[in-house]
């Protein structure tokens, strides 16, 4: 029987995609050709010798042929491939089997046409009982392909570590299983480690979150890095209810319920010393169990310097000179996730100095501080709010006021208050941009002359995801990438190349690794502040805003890709 390869063929000429993909002209392209004939070698290894992008290559190279891109980030090929492939026969080859389902194989190649590579794969899976109907192909580049294949077989020892001491309790047939899930608890030494491993892995991966998933017929780990979530572990059903309970215990939460959502927080030096951080637990009911999410709180760097944020020299002179002025309002905004916790504490940390009283009312409290400042967490169960808490605070002689976010007219119109009698007030809200703020005030019902009068910056940030230094490469930009760069209001003339990363063992195979703030600053001058007793539209504003020199977050985020800190393709999934 005919095994069937899915792919659809593009309607354009593999040179046409190049000079369109690659922004390279017609002219200079057959020199290239010249140069490959001249010295045998590919067009494409020609392009790459001369700094083109082996990523970009893959992605004309997958078009062409019909195939999709992947760099393979997300992948956990299934087990079996451990046990009936040898890794230098992958390695040689360039292939991967990345799934298989319903006999149909998924498979990561660097050579798309490789026809004979292709069979000798099928005829594998056949001689181990594995039938392939249909194959759908992955092109991906040399080095991902390479990398990747190597992880897994390194994951496989470094997650028979973490599984090792679970081992007894792993049976090997079904009638076993049923024998000995009774033996499995919450105290048993092997879920406790097992526990205990899964954060600690968390941590040496640089995960901000943890999600304990529970499925049908398995439970899944996954390890949110640099924003994006990558599934790291599969576990045995039968293990669900004595993991969770574990970490319920570890969180004091109340183990019998079951059909309520519950928080808690994880002091987790106590189980390893060396590992200095706080988990903040939440649990969700779902219909196949207890999702666990755990928020990663490092205490060895909940504070950083203002300089390390990602803030322009341009910015950061400006942030500096408003977070020490005496009173006014200074509002973060930005969606979860955005960093808006981090650049505030830092800015706290930096003013705080034993002449002034600072305060803060979050929910909850994510890092203990320190120094003279006074954190509190609010209590809606208690009826203890945001707006109680600001009231009572208000008594006790503050010179600063962090309020954890603003989520109603209440809330709204004491901090304004606050901030025009004598106290500098900062707090959050959801808004898409610095100059929105206006309107979402407006709708919250605060008049247009307290706002004038109370606010006098407004701080819009993002994370982007910082290219790995390990594998940072550059690229001739496209004419897609040179029109958002125009776009944004930079002169193109001089921008000839852009950076990526190619994807590395260090980043996971990302091409990012870590993250950096991208800003947009917007002060209210005293032209923006009549504005805005005149109600004038946000639009209107904002154009003032950006006469007087405000940076927008696009500009910001391109700006740093240019540097060679992030990329056009973080740009584009950040900023609009």
């Amino acid at each position: 029987m005919a095994v069937r390869i899915n792919k659809r063929l593009s309607t354009k000429s593999f040179t046409e995609l190049i000079i369109e993909r690659l922004g390279i002209t017609p002219q200079k392209l057959r020199e290239f050709q010249d140069e490959a004939s001249k010295q045998k070698k590919s067009l494409l290894q020609i392009l790459i010798e001369n700094g083109y992008s082996e990523e970009d290559i893959a992605k004309i190279k997958a078009e062409y042929f019909g195939f999709s891109f992947d760099r393979l980030t997300n992948y956990i090929p299934p087990d079996f491939v451990k046990e009936i492939f040898d890794r230098d026969f992958l390695k040689r080859r360039l292939v991967l089997p990345l799934d298989y389902k319903d006999e149909v194989l998924t498979l990561a190649m660097y050579e798309p046409t490789d026809a004979i590579t292709i069979n000798e794969v099928i005829e594998i899976l056949k001689n181990n009982g594995y039938y392939v109907k249909e194959v759908n192909v992955v092109v991906t580049t040399k080095k991902q392909l390479e990398e990747k294949i190597d992880s897994i077989f390194e994951e496989e020892r470094k997650i028979q570590e973490i599984l090792e001491a679970v081992s007894q309790i792993f049976p090997e047939y079904q009638e076993e299983i049923k024998q000995k899930e009774t033996e499995i608890s919450e105290k048993s030494s092997p879920i406790i480690t097992l526990a205990n491993k899964i954060v600690e892995e968390a941590y040496r991966k640089r995960a901000s979150d943890i999600h304990i998933q529970p499925k049908e017929n398995e439970v899944s780990v996954r390890y949110r890095i640099d924003g994006e979530l990558h599934e790291v572990l599969k576990l045995p059903k039968y293990i669900q209810d004595a993991l969770t309970t574990r970490y319920k215990i570890m969180a004091n939460l109340k183990i019998d319920e079951k059909r309520l959502p519950q928080d808690g927080r994880i002091d987790f030096s106590r189980y390893n010393p060396s590992i200095k951080i706080d988990l903040r637990v939440s649990t969700v009911p779902t219909i196949y169990g207890e999702d666990i999410v755990m928020r990663i709180l490092d205490k060895n760097n909940a504070i950083l310097n203002l300089e390390k944020l990602g803030f322009t020299e341009e910015n950061l002179k400006l942030y500096r000179q408003m977070i020490k002025k005496p009173y006014g309002m200074i509002l973060h905004t930005g969606p979860t996730g955005s960093g808006k916790t981090t650049t505030l504490y830092s800015a706290l940390k930096e003013i705080d100095t034993p002449e002034k009283k600072i305060i803060t009312v979050e929910d909850p409290v994510e890092y203990t501080l320190g120094g003279s400042i006074v954190q509190t967490s609010i209590n809606p169960d208690a009826g203890y709010t945001f707006a109680k808490a600001l009231k009572a605070f208000l008594r006790h002689d503050p010179d600063v006021i962090l309020v954890g976010e603003i989520r109603d007219k209440e809330t709204g119109k004491i901090a304004v208050e606050a901030a025009l009698t004598g106290h500098l007030v900062f707090s959050t809200l959801h808004t898409n941009d610095a100059v929105s703020t206006i309107t979402r005030l407006r709708e919250m019902g605060i008049e247009n002359y307290l706002i004038s009068d109370a606010l006098i910056l407004v701080v819009a940030q993002r994370l982007a995801k910082k290219i790995c230094p390990s594998c940072k490469t550059h690229y001739t930009p496209s004419k897609k990438d040179l029109l958002i760069i125009k776009e944004a209001g930079f002169d193109i003339s001089n921008v000839k190349q852009l950076y990526r990363g190619a994807g590395c063992k260090e980043c996971n195979f990302t091409g990012y690794k870590g993250r950096i703030g991208i800003h947009e600053l917007f002060k209210l001058s005293d032209t923006i502040k009549e504005m805005i007793v005149d109600n004038k539209s946000t639009e209107e504003i904002k154009q003032q805003a950006l006469k007087e020199g405000m940076k927008t977050l696009r500009q910001d985020a391109v700006y740093k890709a240019i540097q060679g800190i992030t990329t056009i393709d973080e740009v584009e999934r950040i900023t609009v």
